[in-house]
C-alpha cells in the first residue's frame, strides 16, 4: 500500500465508533463503523438507521450498496460491485484502501473550510437604523486594527433580520425535500430487496426446494407489497 497505515489507524482512533475495534477488516465488513465515521463529517448525507449490524455476506452487501448509493457516490467515491463484495467478505487491504480515500477527502474539505474562514469577510448590522433610512443597503467599510486593514460590511438591522428569516425558510424547504428524497430512496432499496427475495424463491422452486426459502423477512415484505 502506498500510504502510512499507522497514520490511518490513528485517524480512525480519533473517531467514536460504537463497535469495539478488534480487527479492522472484519469489524468494518458490514459498513456500520464507516457509516459512523462519515456521519461525523457529512451529517446531512448519512442516516445511521439505514445501516444495521450484519453477519451474512449477502446482508453486508445490502449495507454497502446503500452506503455507496446514498453517500459515497455523492463524495465522488464510487464502489463497483466487486469492490463492495471484497469489503463485505473482509478481503485484506480492501477497507484500508477505502478509508485512505475518505481520509484524504475529509482532510481536503477541512483545509478548504479553514482557508475560506480565514479569507471570508465579516458581516455587521446597524441597530436603530432601518433600510428606509439607509437606501444604499449594504455598505462596504474598511476597519483598521493595528497595522492590518480588513474589509467589512455594514447593513441595517431589519435587512439583516430579513436575510436571516429567508435563509431559515429556504433551509426548512431543503430539509423537507431531502426527507422526501431519502424516503423514495429507502423505498427503492426495499423494492430491490423484495426483487432479490422473489428471485431466490423462483430459483428454489425451480430446484424443488420452495419451503426452505420462506423466511420471516420474506413474509414481512409480502405485507408491504
Amino acid at each position: 500500500m502506498e500510504f502510512d497505515l499507522d497514520e490511518l489507524f490513528r485517524w480512525i482512533d480519533d473517531h467514536e465508533i460504537t463497535r469495539q475495534k478488534k480487527n479492522l477488516t472484519r469489524d468494518f465488513s458490514d459498513a456500520v463503523p464507516l457509516a459512523e465515521i462519515l456521519k461525523k463529517h457529512y451529517p446531512k448525507l448519512v442516516e445511521l438507521h439505514n445501516y444495521a449490524p450484519r453477519n451474512a455476506v449477502s446482508q453486508k452487501l445490502i449495507n454497502w450498496e446503500t452506503l455507496n448509493k446514498k453517500v459515497l457516490n455523492k463524495l465522488k467515491i464510487n464502489l463497483n460491485y466487486f469492490e463492495q463484495e471484497q469489503l463485505a467478505k473482509a478481503a485484506p487491504g480492501a477497507i484500508e484502501k477505502l478509508l485512505h480515500k475518505i481520509k484524504l477527502k475529509v482532510e481536503k474539505q477541512q483545509s478548504v473550510r479553514e482557508k475560506s474562514s480565514e479569507s471570508s469577510e465579516k458581516n455587521y448590522f446597524l441597530e436603530g437604523i432601518s433600510s428606509d433610512e439607509s437606501p444604499e443597503g449594504v455598505l462596504d467599510v474598511k476597519i483598521k486594527t493595528g497595522s492590518k486593514t480588513s474589509n467589512q460590511k455594514l447593513m441595517p438591522v431589519d435587512m439583516y433580520n430579513k436575510m436571516e428569516a429567508d435563509i431559515m425558510e429556504k433551509n426548512e424547504q431543503l430539509l423537507k425535500l431531502q426527507q422526501k428524497v431519502d424516503h423514495l430512496e429507502n423505498m427503492l432499496i426495499i423494492k430491490d430487496q423484495r426483487i432479490n427475495d422473489l428471485t431466490r424463491q423462483l430459483q428454489a422452486m425451480a430446484n424443488g426446494d420452495e419451503d426452505k426459502t420462506t423466511s420471516p423477512r420474506t413474509r414481512f415484505f409480502n405485507k408491504i407489497f
